[in-house]
């Protein structure tokens, strides 16, 4: 499978943001995504100030972590706060809202198919927007203010654009052959997965080391190497968003109603996560046994040079796309275009 995966002058007022330490795309991806919205809104005031009103002050860097600090990830440096602690409580099933489990044989995000759910990152975005636009309807997928709606959209347009986030690969009961549960386990519940099908829930089960897995690799490795590309060897979160902004994306912009954006960004993003997998090298299972869910199974994972390159690449592109389609969504939303 091939890795192939108008410089924009702008006079920005930066923002401080504090930085500290830390090591993922939960941490130094999300702030990247923030601070890069944060640099374009400097150009939308209106957009800007209702941000800073509803955030209390704080920038979208700094909010985009709060959905991973309230479920106490440890780059956060401390403990949740009270108001991640009411969210988390008012939200018992917060941790899945993170992710959807699509197959990656598929070629759209398609709602009610396997390893999507009702509550999955795909509408969690959807209802948060709702949520700011006071289009809140009966029953949603979550519990949220608006507080707490922007700050799950500053984190899951993130999530949704780190490929691993989105796709995934399934094998059959023995943990062998890949599989599309949609097609083999048609009509079984949760398309039998757990119970004829295995997941890999996210490449979180493709071991590269004892201490690293495929979606970790993604996570983490990918943006430090993205960092690298554009010049950004200190892991200034505020470089890297300056880098981003003067170098836009392309293709970044998304048409139509912004309800059916979190949905459109989600089938972009199968293929890459399609390559992510097939690419990388996949042996046969090293544990096979069950869990709490059913089948669980881990399987040893190689990436090769020609694989980390391809990688901090397309990461790069994400982290864009992910910056400006943030400010983007936030200024539809405010300001109605």
């Amino acid at each position: 499978m091939p890795r192939r995966f108008t410089a924009l002058a702008l006079a920005l007022v930066l923002l401080c943001i504090p930085l500290s330490p830390v090591w993922s795309w939960g941490g130094d991806g999300h702030k990247t995504i923030g601070a890069v919205a944060d640099m374009l809104l400097q150009q939308h005031p209106t957009t800007r100030d209702k941000v800073n009103q509803i955030l209390g002050g704080a920038s979208l860097s700094e909010a985009s972590v709060w959905m991973d600090c309230a479920k106490g990830f440890n780059y956060c440096h401390r403990s949740p706060s009270d108001e991640e602690k009411a969210y988390a409580q008012k939200n018992p099933d917060h941790h899945t809202y993170h992710y959807t489990d699509v197959p990656v044989q598929q070629s759209e995000y398609k709602a009610g198919t396997a390893g999507t759910k009702n509550d999955d990152a795909v509408q969690v975005l959807r209802y948060a927007i709702q949520v700011l636009r006071g289009n809140i309807p009966n029953a949603g997928p979550a519990n949220l203010n608006q507080k707490e709606a922007l700050w799950v959209i500053a984190h899951l347009v993130g999530d949704i654009h780190q490929p691993l986030h989105v796709g995934a690969a399934y094998y059959d009961q023995d943990c062998a052959n890949v599989v599309d549960p949609n097609v083999v386990a048609a009509g079984q519940p949760n398309f039998g997965i757990g119970t004829t099908v295995a997941s890999t829930t996210g490449g979180n089960d493709f071991q590269i080391s004892s201490t690293r897995n495929l979606h970790a690799y993604w996570d983490s490795s990918t943006v430090t190497g993205a960092m690298r590309l554009v010049g950004v060897r200190n892991n200034s979160i505020q470089d890297f968003a300056q880098a981003i902004v003067s170098n836009p994306p392309i293709g970044w912009k998304t048409a139509g109603d912004v309800d059916t954006w979190p949905e459109q960004w989600a089938t972009e993003v199968l293929p890459l996560a399609s390559q992510a997998i097939t690419d990388a090298d996949i042996g046969d299972p090293t544990t096979h046994g069950e869990d709490s869910h059913g089948i669980k199974c881990t399987w040893p994972a190689t990436v090769d040079r020609s694989y980390t390159n391809w990688a901090n690449q397309a990461a790069l592109t994400q982290l864009k796309k992910a910056g400006f389609r943030l400010a983007a969504l936030l200024q539809a939303i405010f300001e109605g275009n």
